[in-house]
């Protein structure tokens, strides 16, 4: 087993693709024979232009190759920036991080779009939407309150939170201390979360009272 790392050069684009070879079959005799890399995008090139297209720059036998390769890799992206390494390396890995390009980027946009739009639907036939199920108030100052706080609000849109979704939010936020030991207060219109009440027309509790405030509004 000897690890090391390899620079190679995909003639055909001018890119770079930096890797290693650190396992019990690690030899680097047998790069570009019998190993060619574990990345798939130069699998993919190799296919497309053949193993030909591809020249062996650097191998440095080291230990610490599978490291050394992390650390060249992530020095490289923090001298060049983001889209200078793209153009420049093959690498799409920076442990412990993936790097998108635009196109997958906007695969990925395309594919939650998708989902977004089956889920909405699915919702709407088995009358389970949001706007199905809670009707609008038939008081114009509720509607008119309703309206102006759910202006730009995004969150959950198009759904309803289930007891398990509300479990999966709580396991994502333990250890957050941001609202350690604060309440909920409202002052009929408007909530925050503070420890003491923010002043003399707050209550306590996250629920507005829309009906106490009525005839204070209008």
């Amino acid at each position: 087993m000897t690890p090391y790392f390899y620079k190679i050069l995909h003639k055909n684009t001018g890119k770079i693709y930096v890797g290693s070879q650190y396992g019990k079959n690690s030899d680097p005799k047998n790069l570009w024979k019998s190993y060619f890399s574990s990345s798939v995008y130069v699998k993919k090139l190799i296919e497309d232009y053949g193993i030909e297209s591809f020249e062996i720059l650097t191998i440095k036998e080291r230990p610490d190759a599978r490291e050394y390769e992390q650390r060249y890799l992530l020095k490289m992206y923090y001298i060049l920036g983001r889209d200078k390494f793209c153009n420049i390396f093959i690498n799409k890995s920076l442990s412990p991080g993936i790097l998108l390009t635009e196109e997958m980027i906007e695969k990925a946009n395309i594919k939650r779009r998708i989902s977004n739009s089956i889920s909405s639907k699915k919702l709407l036939e088995e009358g389970r939407h949001n706007f199905q199920l809670k009707h609008a108030s038939s008081y114009e100052h509720v509607r008119k309150k309703s309206c102006e706080r759910m202006i730009g609000n995004t969150y959950a849109l198009g759904r309803i939170v289930t007891d398990e979704t509300k479990n999966k939010i709580a396991e994502g936020v333990k250890g957050n201390t941001n609202v350690r030991n604060t309440k909920w207060w409202n002052n009929g219109n408007e909530r925050k979360r503070s420890k003491t009440s923010p002043g003399e027309s707050w209550k306590e509790g996250f629920k507005i009272n829309w009906w106490e405030n009525k005839f204070q509004t209008f």
